[in-house]
């Protein structure tokens, strides 16, 4: 590694997990060659796969069996039809057995799906309350990733903060009302009716809860929900653009509930936190990590943020202590996952 922090060797001796990542079934190979330069002992993919592309990445990742887990993923093709619940409890019972760490819910719902009616399905449908339930009962933590940046919200125009970023992913802007139902704060609050509403089961925010841009609020969401927690993946960025004593604190006061991850991609081309307009190679992907150990292990004002695509801003790092390094990095991810 580049970066010297007073905590560079010793976060070496750790077993460290990154949380969130999305890994190519055919490029498990180049995955361990990254892990074993950036120091990473085992990833987690936690991409939504279902059918046979969850059974292909369960066979490749048995290769190399303790240096992998996975989440699955639900169908929502012809949700709220006859038999479609009966499937997809079916598809969690087959997910669970093959050895998944959980399930993700991809932000399509609220954004895209729809139910036999047409309408847009929200997050807190409650014909969705049943796999909530299943998922608890077989010990599956079940990750959101609802609505987006609130930028990707806005007017989709230069003057957008995040204009960069969407000019490469046209996709990701989500402001036609006319076409998606939901602002950003509804889908944020239908995500908390979801936690409230099932307090049995665990509820993984991804992206920082998915409301980066407001660390106090998903911070009193913990606060009132303990099956709640979290993880930084893709949000250094915005999450540094808070008061460093802020998060830091936040961090200390739920250090057993937030998770390290990144979003890296192994894919062609590598994703670094977010599709960029050029090809990074393994150079950029240590740079990449050696950003986060910056913003996390020192109190350094103004440094670069993982992610340049994702806003043209500095941020102030957090230094957090070495007993909430160590959750953060390992023991969270091992005891929520069980990885």
């Amino acid at each position: 590694m580049t970066v010297e922090t007073d905590h560079a060797e010793w976060r070496r001796n750790l077993d460290v997990i990154d949380m969130h990542t999305h890994v190519d079934a055919k490029r498990v190979d180049e995955a361990v060659e990254i892990m074993d330069r950036i120091g990473l002992e085992k990833v987690v993919d936690i991409t939504p796969s279902t059918g046979e592309r969850f059974d292909r990445k369960m066979e490749a990742y048995e290769k190399y069996p303790d240096r992998f887990d996975m989440f699955g993923g639900i169908d929502f093709d012809g949700f709220g039809e006859d038999g479609w619940l009966d499937r997809e409890l079916d598809r969690l019972e087959r997910t669970a057995g093959r050895g998944a760490v959980g399930i993700k819910i991809y932000k399509a719902l609220g954004l895209q799906y729809e139910d036999p009616s047409g309408n847009q399905v929200p997050v807190d449908d409650e014909r969705i309350a049943p796999l909530l339930e299943k998922a608890a009962d077989l010990d599956l933590v079940v990750a959101f990733h609802i609505a987006d940046p609130k930028a990707f919200f806005e007017p989709l125009e230069p003057e957008n903060e995040r204009w960069e970023e969407l000019s490469e992913n046209p996709d990701w802007w989500w402001g036609d009302r006319k076409e998606h139902s939901y602002d950003w704060w509804q889908l944020i609050r239908q995500l908390e009716n979801v936690i409230e509403r099932h307090s049995e089961t665990t509820i993984l925010g991804v992206h920082w809860g998915c409301a980066a841009e407001e660390v106090g609020y998903v911070a009193d969401v913990m606060r009132d929900n303990p099956n709640y927690i979290v993880d930084i993946s893709a949000r250094v960025p915005e999450i540094g653009r808070h008061r460093p004593d802020l998060v830091h604190d936040v961090f200390v006061e739920f250090q057993d509930r937030i998770m390290f991850g990144t979003d890296l991609g192994v894919r062609d081309p590598l994703m670094l936190g977010s599709p960029q307009d050029f090809d990074p190679d393994l150079d950029d992907t240590e740079e990449f990590y050696d950003a986060h150990w910056r913003y996390f292990e020192t109190d350094e004002e103004g440094i670069d943020h993982p992610t340049p695509i994702q806003g043209d801003w500095t941020v102030d790092a957090i230094d957090l202590p070495r007993e909430v390094l160590r959750k953060f990095y390992v023991e969270n991810a091992r005891r929520h996952l069980g990885v």
